[in-house]
């Protein structure tokens, strides 16, 4: 599969589908509905612009708790999406992020469970096992982030080293 359908898959079809399908995402994107559609068809090359897929994500985002295509995008070239801390303050945030971590790990071993349960593994058990691994990095890296910076910067949310 190429790296555009990954994306396709991973991203763009959980973005629409928080948008509330291609109606709902073509509306978000002020285009036709037949644009929002081939952005689903893996035989179509057609992908969102930049602006589209901030706009699907932000709708994402309120709606899932999470960005999908800029997810898919990070993991396609090896990296992971994290969001950064809000208002809360620091030992909070990384008491929190240290159970999701915790809780994610636990997802990804009752995933592997779940598949070797009867000595086979899927391709959609591995698909699932993949993306409990994806989602448990995300949360150690947050975790590793909050670990690596103090109260002070956190304050009103992470700010860059140029703020």
């Amino acid at each position: 599969m190429s790296a555009a359908s990954r994306i396709k898959m991973k991203g763009v079809r959980p973005a629409i589908t928080a948008n509330g399908g291609v109606d709902g995402a073509a509306a978000t994107v002020d285009k036709h509905r037949s644009h929002a559609g081939r952005w689903l068809n893996r035989n179509v090359p057609d992908q969102p612009t930049l602006p589209d897929a901030y706009a699907l994500d932000e709708v994402a985002l309120a709606e899932l708790g999470r960005a999908p295509i800029l997810e898919a995008y990070a993991a396609e070239l090896g990296y992971v999406a994290i969001r950064l801390p809000g208002e809360q303050g620091h030992e909070d945030c990384i008491v929190l992020s240290l159970a999701e971590a915790a809780a994610e790990f636990g997802d990804v071993a009752n995933a592997i469970t779940d598949a070797v349960r009867d000595h086979k593994r899927t391709p959609k058990e591995n698909a699932r096992i993949v993306r409990e691994i994806d989602e448990a990095q995300a949360r150690l890296s947050r975790l590793r982030l909050l670990a690596t910076t103090d109260d002070e910067e956190t304050k009103g949310g992470l700010k860059s080293e140029d703020s």
